[in-house]
């Protein structure tokens, strides 16, 4: 019998014990209450990663905050603190809740983004067949169900073969266990686990250090001259080393020897030894960039907006509204440089680091090495690094796409948000947030600036500056005052295509040879990649689609292939129809490829570049592609939307848009706003030296006003038409969407777990006050297809946080809502893509 002394003394430990809630990065809701054993309790801190238990495998999860005690009795106990100290403050808990609870996201998978990826360690299971479960299979196994057989089949494969492996090849429904329980139990296999260690480790270097002082090692290098050079000057390099210490490849790279060093070390004068090496990102070198010269008034305007509001006790946020070549990138780096005057720091976002080169040489000529850049190009181990850097206050300056409004720099004092306009900026996975409105919340939060800058601000953007939320403030004219580039439309219903491909009119072949013969540059743009769009039997009517996505295959001339630019397949092009066997084939649009062969056919003796996902797979190569052109090594730019943006070549007297059309015609209410962003951002490449520039427009189409105002490149006349159709139809921003597609593999579940959904929703909806959100749907997704998952869409709009609360309460009952386990809901709140 237990003494009661005893019973006391176990109750007393269980209330000394430390309990945290743990965000998991999962797509679950809510956070979990761990216990901490005693010899982790100090270090569990709100902040730090954790290895704890979840369901049936281990994984990192971060501590969130602290309880006295938990609401529940069966609590499960934190293996390891990953930490020595919290990798997230106390602002960036903040911010990420509020980032989780607007975009209804997971919490965890929300702290997952915010952090360097591959630090996180987790367990894989594993199943491995026994000698029983080989002796089974080798008998026929004809006593196990037919799924049971296909689990020893496949685990036969291999040592160890994972079991999400295993249950996809073997049918078994997720989240079902009897098949795998059942062979587990039988002893026919066996489950085991290992965890995965962080995938940042490996940097490590070998280096040379000192083993006496620098005056004592320069003395010897003076003696060791005449006799001894190199070990004289390995004794200098050393000396004059910041703690003494140099990589052995930079002591190679000043002829030191690896045997010059022996012989130092056995005159133990150096010492080899190893430390962690530093793999910082500070960005590719650039090319020369021209030397601005004094502010403009326009320029000081703005910015003494900026430091004006900056200086304010509010959150500041202005909307800098400048044409294309107006010098709002001067702007920004002015707006740094006061910022680090202050002693804070900032984070300036642009769409895509490979597509903006200019902009981090530009911060990199102000600032130098306080810049930091950050992007998914990097490995692993330099995103880490210098993300620790950054933390540790090395840098001030970063410059990255939306994952580094997540950047750990300390005391932010302003947040630049370069073409604030672009759909880059939204995640497309979960969580799906934007980053610019996620910068516009950390200045908030840290009291800092926000700079939105941008030729063709978003609807919503501009309508807040119109409505007073945020200042606006114009740079109305290029900074040598000089006028915008001569825009004309070519009606392509009224013209004939003057090469083989149909790609170019009479004018725009005569624009691009007058262009040349000037000695100018030429950009074509064609917001299409691949040959052509399609392939057409004339016979039949056959197009070739893709068998898991429903979407046509589009045609890729290098290699006569054809591919599917959702999921990747790739066949080879039929020579004949394989429905009727007829060899009137017909391509449809084209797309870059074939307008290349077609520049090249026009112009033999010009140097040609094509720039789009097919040519730039390569490391480096967006920058390498830009570089040429920035040289002058290129006489023709041909690119899709990669090339429409963010990029200042003065050698540029004409842009040609072979088909302004591309786009327009989606089921999308902002096709019309996108079409006129891309056609007034690309037209504002020419004209940026010493003439006028030229655009010549291709159009089939040229009636809309799309196409119309985009030929002025002025904003608030489009805006105005744009904005009017908008509240009349009650489209965003006067209204609020929250996207909630289906996805599954089986197309009848997805459409009866969709159509629940909308019926709960709709209910919900029923019992809310006027002005109630509305719900839409269900309906197939444009994109009805993509990698064999069909998909179906409910959209809720509603004003102001309406509809959100609806969807949220809706997830918060989903387990009502009985909805087949194989399908899942991925949740967009404020949409930017309805395909």
């Amino acid at each position: 019998m237990e003494t009661t002394s005893a019973t006391d003394a176990r109750d007393t430990d269980a209330a000394k014990r430390t309990y945290v809630r743990v965000a998991v990065p999962l797509p679950v809701t809510g956070t979990f209450t761990y216990a901490v054993p005693n010899e982790l309790a100090g270090r569990a801190l709100v902040g730090t990663r954790v290895l704890v238990p979840f369901g049936r495998r281990k994984l990192t999860g971060f501590v969130v905050g602290l309880e006295e005690s938990p609401a529940v009795d069966d609590v499960k106990t934190v293996i390891e603190v990953l930490d020595v100290e919290p990798m997230l403050s106390a602002l960036m808990i903040e911010l990420t809740r509020w980032v989780a609870d607007y975009y209804l996201a997971s919490w965890g998978e929300v702290l997952r983004a915010a952090l360097p990826p591959g630090i996180n360690m987790e367990s894989r299971r594993f199943v491995r067949l026994t000698d029983e479960g080989r002796a089974a299979l080798s008998r026929g196994a004809h006593d196990l169900t037919e799924r049971r057989r296909k689990i020893l089949e496949v685990a036969a494969e291999r040592e160890k073969v994972s079991i999400a492996l295993v249950s996809r090849e073997a049918g078994l429904a997720r989240g079902s266990h009897t098949d795998m329980d059942a062979v587990v139990r039988d002893g026919l296999v066996e489950i085991f686990e290992e965890i995965r260690p962080p995938r940042t480790e490996g940097g490590r270097e070998q280096v040379v250090r000192l083993a006496c002082t620098p005056e004592e090692a320069l003395e010897e290098a003076a003696g060791l001259a005449k006799r001894a050079p190199k070990q004289a000057r390995a004794l200098t390099v050393l000396a004059e080393a910041d703690d003494s210490t140099v990589p052995v490849g930079e002591l190679a790279s000043e002829g030191v020897s690896s045997a010059t060093v022996t012989r130092l070390v056995e005159r133990e004068l150096v010492e080899r030894a190893e430390r962690e090496r530093k793999r910082l990102s500070v960005g590719l070198p650039g090319w020369a960039l021209a030397d601005e010269g004094e502010l403009t008034p326009a320029q000081r305007t703005a910015l003494d907006t900026i430091r004006a509001r900056g200086a304010a006790a509010e959150l500041g946020v202005v909307l800098l509204h400048g044409v294309t070549g107006s010098g709002k990138t001067r702007v920004y780096a002015e707006a740094v440089r006061a910022a680090l005057a202050e002693g804070r720091s900032a984070i300036v976002l642009v769409p895509e680091i490979a597509l903006t080169p200019q902009m981090v040489q530009r911060m990199q000529k102000e600032f130098g090495g306080r810049v930091a850049v950050v992007h998914s190009g990097l490995s692993l181990g330099e995103r880490y690094d210098t993300w620790r850097a950054i933390k540790e206050g090395m840098f001030s300056v970063v410059v990255g796409p939306r994952s580094a409004v997540f950047a750990p720099v300390a005391k932010l004092g302003l947040v630049v948000v370069d073409e604030e306009h672009e759909q880059t900026y939204k995640q497309s996975e979960s969580p799906r947030y934007h980053a610019r409105d996620v910068a516009i919340m950390r200045a908030k939060l840290e009291g800092a600036m926000v700079v939105l800058g941008t030729a063709t601000p978003s609807m919503e953007s501009y309508l807040n500056a119109r409505d007073g939320k945020y200042d606006l403030v114009e740079l109305p004219k290029r900074i040598d005052a000089g006028p915008l580039p001569k825009v004309e439309i070519v009606d392509m219903r009224e013209v004939e295509t003057v090469d083989s491909e149909g790609a170019f009119s009479h004018a725009l072949r005569v624009a691009v040879a007058e262009t040349l013969a000037a000695d100018r540059q030429v950009i074509l743009f064609l917001n299409r990649r691949g040959y052509a769009s399609f392939v057409q039997c004339m016979g039949c009517g056959y197009s070739a689609k893709c068998p898991h996505c429903n979407v046509s295959l589009t045609y890729h001339s290098a290699g006569r292939t054809m591919r599917c630019h959702y999921c990747g397949l790739s066949v080879k092009a039929p020579g004949a129809c394989p429905e009727c066997q007829g060899l009137n084939l017909r391509y449809g649009a084209p797309g870059t490829q074939r307008v290349e062969l077609a520049v090249r056919e026009l112009f033999p003796d010009a140097t040609v570049a094509r720039m789009d996902v097919d040519t730039t797979t390569r490391h480096g190569s967006h920058w390498r592609i830009l570089k040429a052109f920035a040289e002058g090594k290129t006489d023709i730019l041909l690119g899709t939307q990669m090339i429409a943006k963010g990029l200042d070549f003065p050698g540029v007297g004409l842009v040609g848009v072979v088909a302004a059309d591309v786009g327009l015609n989606l089921p999308d209410f902002r096709a019309g706003e996108r079409t006129f962003q891309l056609l007034t951002q690309v037209a504002g490449r020419t004209g940026r030296g010493d003439d006028r520039g030229r655009v010549i427009v291709q159009s089939y189409l040229p009636e809309h006003y799309t196409i119309t105002l985009a030929q002025d490149q002025y904003f608030p006349p489009f805006f105005e038409r744009e904005i009017a159709e908008r509240e009349l139809l009650g489209y965003p921003p006067f209204s609020r969407l929250v996207g909630i597609v289906a996805r599954g593999r089986t197309e009848s579940q997805v459409i009866q777990a969709a159509t629940r959904l909308a019926d709960f929703l709709q209910k919900g909806a029923d019992q809310m006050e006027d002005p109630r959100p509305q719900v839409l749907g269900p309906v197939a997704a444009p994109l009805e297809r993509i990698k064999g998952v069909y998909r179906w869409q409910v959209l809720v709009r509603g004003k102001g946080g309406s509809g959100r609360a609806l969807v949220a309460g809706a997830l918060a009952q989903r387990g009502t809502l009985k909805l087949p386990s194989a399908v899942t809901l991925a949740v967009d709140v404020d949409p930017l893509d309805l395909l």
